[in-house]
């Protein structure tokens, strides 16, 4: 099955919250914090929104990698529980959680402020 450029943008569209370029860029600015030690090619997220959209449906830490499953959404529960954990996740991650709430990648991103507080300053 070869995935067209059309056919990508069709299935992006049918998500009303998801924006592919607001999404990247969102991901980029949170990376840019200066002075600040991270991984390249991840990103901390807020361990309370994950938690409260995951709680407003319902759901047990198990019961949304299930359902990540179920919509071919790639994240395990280990994943989950370092995500809410406050540990950096990959942006891949950061992306598939967003599409699985319905909701801008940079809903669900820890506050600028917020990391660098959190984050030992590189010497």
């Amino acid at each position: 099955m070869t995935l067209t450029v059309s056919a990508i943008q069709d299935t992006h569209s049918a998500m009303p919250h998801f924006n592919p370029a607001l999404d990247a860029a969102a991901l980029f600015q949170a990376a840019q914090v200066p002075g600040v030690a991270r991984n390249h090619g991840s990103v901390i997220l807020d361990s309370g929104v994950l938690r409260r959209l995951r709680t407003a449906r319902l759901m047990s830490q198990q019961d949304l990698a299930d359902e990540c499953w179920r919509r071919n959404i790639r994240v395990s529960i280990a994943t989950i529980k370092r995500a809410e954990a406050g540990h950096a996740v990959r942006y891949r991650v950061a992306r598939e959680l967003a599409r699985c709430f319905d909701v801008p990648v940079a809903d669900i991103l820890r506050p600028r402020s917020a990391t660098a507080a959190s984050q030992p300053l590189v010497a």
